[in-house]
């Protein structure tokens, strides 16, 4: 899973100061769309192939006052990295691809990175990992 975390870290480098908040897999993980929160809970979207390359410039997402400050809320209150979180995936699954990864608070306030996952023999699983204790709960 290291060129996953090569794409992530391509992404966060292309927009100075941001966190990262989505990975997902594109043209069989060959492209990578990666969604950003800036310091400001500006989002910006953009394209990395899985060499690790930005392949567009970053787009903002025009998104309102309230999702920037979810936004902002969510990136302060995470504890866990996406690079910590897909360590703690590749451990969950064996030789498992994650092809989506994002950060979200759910509606009972657990914050997760939030994870789907398919292993070796094509089997999906949904992975989640505690963004505040890396705690790791999968399903499927």
């Amino acid at each position: 899973m290291g060129s996953l975390e090569k794409v992530g870290t391509a992404a966060v480098d292309a927009v100075e100061g941001s966190t990262l908040l989505s990975l997902q897999s594109e043209n069989e993980g060959r492209l990578w769309e990666a969604q950003l929160a800036g310091p400001d809970g500006t989002e910006q979207v953009l394209e990395v192939d899985a060499s690790g390359k930005v392949v567009s410039e970053p787009r903002v997402k025009d998104t309102g006052k309230e999702e920037k400050a979810r936004v902002m809320a969510i990136v302060k209150d995470a504890e866990i990295t996406f690079e910590d979180a897909v360590e703690k995936l590749s451990s969950s699954v064996k030789q498992g691809k994650i092809i989506h990864l994002s950060l979200d608070r759910y509606s009972d306030n657990l914050l997760v990175w939030d994870a789907d996952v398919v292993g070796p023999d094509g089997t999906w699983h949904g992975v989640k990992v505690d963004a505040k204790d890396g705690t790791v709960t999968k399903n499927g």
